[in-house]
């Protein structure tokens, strides 16, 4: 091993000793990044947020192809100072139609104008399905219009609030159909067990080729829903307008992230470099930490748009974390040179600069090795976002390792030696005098208490949930919280939420070939698919979605047993047989076919639809827990076999991520934990010292996650990779600290001397490093997207636990055990 370490030692002499070759080097390979960025993307599709081989996955892309997607908005209309019924308000109303309809990429809009008003006078059941007005008709009653819409089974909750003051208008808008028929190829390809390398180039073709369409739908989306937000802004202050919807929602979250990257990223950067400045009082070590940082971020995208590898809301964070690790590395490096140039000021810079940098090279080795390996660990999980995340991370974490062992020291090498005193660089800063004095003096009370705060902490930690909303992502001052909590209290809650029941499929009658009279019956029939809607089927809707709705957590719910219970008003009040059920099937026009009966039922698939609406502004409830019971419900008191029933959406999904997520998580930590442990046995060459140094780190990983169980906050796309960050800074903490340690100790002084030596050299840049990414990272409290809030808060949660276990916990450990 010392054969090994002098041989690199040298080689790495002769490579400081030419800087501007090396400079060269690495200017040509950040032109080579920039060059590669060109193909650096952010993905917000329901891709991004979901497992790619989840059979709930398939199961929703099948039930999809049969019935409408989820690419509309709803856009609420609530007039300030007259009545929503009123000849001017329906006038405005149409206007606004028309306004909307004139946008390209919206193909079409429904109001309370479009929809049939059967009471207003009341319609006979034979000609229900043509002969009714609207609120177009010009002789239509519009008190008896406003009692029959706001007491409609169908339309109350859905296009008018139970009140009748807000109106909300449907904006369906036009998918890209190249783009979806490229979307089912790649999914169909994807899913080959064991692809042939002609099946791998196709799915690296299509790759390519679906970046680039949906870059473009993406483009194409956000000028559609500018143009809307044009629309209902110029509404005001005469009307009280928002806007909610899947595709607004994922815009917004993708708003939301850029400009947080982008404003709150700077504002951090300002943040550090204070305070760097206000720690270190020179201005290069201001600079070359952000310099390394930026180098690292840079070559990172550079490498992502090579290999086409998109952003996504999970991995959104990547520039923060290797920010963090980046600054981490400097302030261990530029405290190490800065004790050598005030121990040895006769010796010339290049010198300098090779023994602190060849100093550190084996514990930032191991810290990147370690935090590489916990990263890598996210590989196991099935979620494409989140392998890509532990693969961006790895990769990022490597080379920001390289640039600061070789982008950096060519770079100080350039600049004058810098002028340190001695006591600028072993001396007490009073945390880290106060963490010494508790592990030296109260050694026995540093134990009892971190036992006693792992009890606790391990008892919040199981207070741990999944229960997220997507309304709670957005701050309550926002406008889309304001839009989404109106949507929910007045029109039947946000997110959308689907119960598909499965029945024997319609299958067409089969007809002899001399049998003329029937042939000609059946061509003449346009929709045969009528006798497959039977009362039977009805009725089982007809309880399932009864259920549904005593269900506080569901708002609205729409199927054909809905339509149905509008028809028994029509029937003296009593449920359509299959005589009456086939006539007003038999008789309906087409168009009010494709309104009102195949978004809820595809006859050939055997699929019959309940849409549904979750409320996100009630009581916090358990997803899963809510399709556990519908299922139930289903095969218990309806009947219907096990897998008949079954509940989807982007709820589901969701959902499904998380909780495979967490299982990912939870499955390799304990490979994380062993790669710690083997990290500690080559470092220190003793496998108590190993597991004296893993226990502060798990110590402050329970701290991080009890502190959100109390706290109450769940587990979502960007908390749940927190632990990473505490292990990483953790071991990187413990990491430099044993190594000073074992230094000492190899130079003869006992375990008290080591630890009192460690806290005044390396003590010091641990404290350096967790303030300065502490209070830049504080900045993100400020944000108005949630998730990035809650980052920003256990960001410094999860780097304070980690410097106050090292300092205190660590040192008291290695005074009460090792020899």
């Amino acid at each position: 091993m010392r054969g090994f370490l002098a041989a690199l030692d040298g080689l790495y002499g002769r490579y400081l000793s030419k800087p501007l070759v090396g400079l060269l080097f690495f200017v040509c390979l950040m032109l080579a990044a920039v060059y590669g960025s060109r193909n650096f993307y952010f993905d917000a599709s329901a891709d991004s947020l979901v497992a790619e081989k989840d059979p709930e996955l398939l199961y929703y892309r099948e039930v999809t192809r049969h019935f409408p997607g989820e690419s509309y908005l709803f856009m609420t209309y609530a007039p300030a100072n007259v009545p929503l019924f009123s000849p001017e308000t329906l006038k405005k109303l149409d206007d606004l139609k028309i306004r909307l309809l004139a946008i390209d990429g919206v193909i079409s809009v429904t109001t309370l104008l479009d929809v049939p008003l059967l009471k207003s006078p009341p319609v006979p059941l034979s000609k229900l399905a043509t002969d009714y007005r609207t609120l177009r008709s010009p002789d239509v009653d519009l008190q008896a219009a406003f009692q029959e819409l706001t007491s409609s089974p169908l339309y109350k909750e859905l296009l008018i609030s139970a009140d009748g003051k807000t109106t909300a208008l449907r904006i369906d808008l036009a998918d890209d159909p190249a783009l979806a028929a490229l979307e089912e190829t790649r999914n169909a390809l994807r899913l080959v067990a064991h692809p042939t390398p002609d099946q791998r180039a196709d799915l690296a073709r299509i790759n390519r080729e679906y970046r680039h369409l949906y870059a473009a739908n993406v483009a194409r989306i956000d000028g559609v829903l500018t143009n809307i937000r044009a629309v209902r802004d110029s509404l005001a202050p005469d009307v009280v307008s928002y806007l909610g919807g899947v595709p607004m929602l994922a815009a917004d979250m993708k708003h939301y992230i850029k400009s947080d990257v982008f404003t709150f990223g700077g504002i951090t950067l300002g943040i550090m470099m204070l305070a760097l400045y206000w720690f270190f009082r020179s201005v290069r070590w201001v600079v070359l930490p952000l310099v390394v940082a930026g180098v690292t971020v840079l070559l990172t995208v550079g490498l992502l748009g090579a290999l086409e590898k998109p952003i996504t809301v999970i991995s959104s964070n990547f520039v923060s974390i290797l920010l963090i690790m980046a600054v981490s590395i400097v302030v261990h490096l530029a405290n190490q040179y800065r004790e050598d140039v005030a121990h040895n000021p006769q010796l010339d810079h290049a010198t300098l600069v090779h023994r602190a940098w060849i100093k550190k090279l084996l514990p930032s080795f191991y810290t990147a090795l370690t935090a590489g390996v916990g990263f890598l660990s996210l590989v196991a999980c099935s979620i494409i976002p989140v392998i890509d995340f532990g693969l961006i991370m790895t990769a990022g974490v490597g080379l920001s390792f390289l640039v600061a062992f070789l982008f950096l020291p060519l770079v100080l090498i350039l600049l004058p030696k810098e002028k340190v005193a001695p006591d600028c660089t072993e001396s007490y800063t009073p945390v880290v005098r106060l963490c010494h004095d508790l592990a030296t003096q109260r050694t026995g009370w540093v134990l009892g208490v971190s036992v006693a705060l792992s009890a606790v902490t391990l008892w919040g930690a199981s207070l741990l949930n999944l229960n997220n909303r997507f309304i709670d992502y957005f701050d309550k001052g926002t406008e889309i919280y304001q839009g989404l909590s109106l949507i929910d209290r007045e029109l039947g809650g946000t997110t959308p939420m689907e119960v598909v029941i499965t029945f024997p499929p319609f299958k067409k009658p089969v007809i002899a070939a001399d049998d003329d009279f029937f042939s000609a019956s059946a061509e003449a029939d346009p929709f045969p698919q009528r006798y497959w809607f039977t009362p039977d089927k009805i009725d089982i809707l007809r309880r399932m979605e009864a259920y549904l709705l005593s269900r506080p957590e569901i708002g609205k719910t729409i199927s054909l047993a809905t339509l149905e219970t509008i028809a028994q008003d029509f029937n003296d009040g009593r449920p359509l047989g299959a005589v009456e059920l086939v006539a007003v099937l038999g008789s309906m026009p087409q168009h009010l076919r494709d309104s009102f009966i195949a978004p809820y039922a595809a006859p050939e698939q055997g699929y019959m639809r309940i849409s549904t609406r979750i409320h996100e502004t009630g009581p916090l409830f358990s997803r899963e827990q809510l399709i556990a019971d519908i299922e139930t419900y289903a095969t218990q008191n309806l009947g219907l076999a096990p897998g008949q029933v079954k509940v989807t959406g982007l709820n589901v999904l969701f959902n499904g991520m998380l909780r495979d997520l967490f299982s990912s998580q939870a499955s390799t930590f304990l490979l994380v934990i062993g790669a710690m442990f083997l990290v500690f046995m080559v470092l220190m060459r003793s496998a108590k010292i190993a597991l004296i140094a893993v226990v502060p780190n798990l110590v402050s990983s329970f701290l991080v996650q009890g502190f959100m169980g109390f706290a109450g906050l769940p587990l979502d796309m960007m908390t749940i990779t927190i632990a990473s960050i505490v292990m990483g800074m953790g071991l990187e903490d413990a990491i430099h600290y044993l190594h000073h340690f074992r230094h000492h100790r190899a130079l003869g002084h006992d375990v008290r001397t080591s630890i009192d030596l460690c806290h005044r050299q390396i003590g010091r840049a641990l404290y350096f490093t967790s303030v300065t990414v502490i209070v830049g990272f504080s900045v993100l409290y400020f944000s108005n997207f949630v998730p990035t809030v809650y980052f920003g808060l256990l960001t410094t949660v999860a780097i304070t636990c980690a410097l106050l276990a090292n300092l205190t916990l660590l040192p008291a450990l290695l005074l009460k055990f090792s020899r």
